[in-house]
């Protein structure tokens, strides 16, 4: 199995978990809490998150139990540490036992779920995962910008977060609309949702409310 293929069917896992239950974590308070907040249909309160290699669990934390591991493993680090692309080529080798480079995921960033920004004190424990390099960026500069600004309270306070349909577009390499206004990129977007299960969830209204409240101090 090649490194891209993995990165494709963890995205394809994470988005059908999300499509079946839309409280999927992407960002907690610690490790201490991953067994119970990630595993929602069968919590595991005593399951404890793995070191990463020697790498510390105040900084990196693997959780994971049996099965497969693409819906059930994943890898989370600090939001102020900064050697997330090592952790998840690491997590990579730990769960999945392929060792890979920087230069094999030629395409793709290795980034945050959850834009790290948006991490009170950058202190909490938000899961990474490898995302196409272009959608990344483009969504890093439109939306993630405009969500990352101090005003917003839920970012100095808030450390649970769960995905939304902007992380669920970006993990689904779908890019960005240019804005709350661009008529013709949300109507792409939830056409894509729509397709794939969400019809019923509104899909349309939950891209405009989260772009026109992202967009308030822009």
């Amino acid at each position: 199995m090649t490194l891209h293929a993995l990165i494709t069917r963890r995205q394809r896992a994470l988005f059908q978990a999300w499509v079946s239950n839309p409280l999927v974590q992407v960002q907690v308070e610690s490790p201490d809490v991953l067994g119970r907040l990630v595993f929602l249909d069968d919590p595991e309160d005593g399951l404890a998150a793995e070191r990463a290699g020697r790498k510390s669990l105040r900084n990196v934390a693997i959780i994971r139990k049996s099965g497969n591991p693409d819906e059930t493993a994943s890898v989370w680090v600090r939001a102020g540490d900064a050697s997330y692309r090592k952790a998840w080529l690491g997590f990579v080798e730990q769960v999945y036992g392929i060792k890979a480079t920087s230069s094999d995921l030629a395409g793709y960033d290795v980034d945050h779920l959850l834009n790290k920004a948006r991490s009170p004190a950058k202190y909490g424990f938000i899961r990474i995962e490898a995302i196409n390099d272009a959608v990344n960026q483009a969504w890093g500069a439109l939306f993630e910008r405009a969500a990352s600004h101090p005003a917003f309270s839920a970012n100095q306070t808030r450390f649970r977060r769960t995905m939304s349909w902007i992380i669920a577009a970006k993990l689904m390499n779908q890019p960005p609309p240019r804005g709350p206004e661009d008529w013709n990129g949300i109507a792409r977007l939830t056409r894509f949702f729509a397709q794939n299960g969400l019809a019923d969830d509104d899909p349309q209204q939950g891209l405009t409310d989260m772009l026109e409240f992202a967009y308030r101090f822009r």
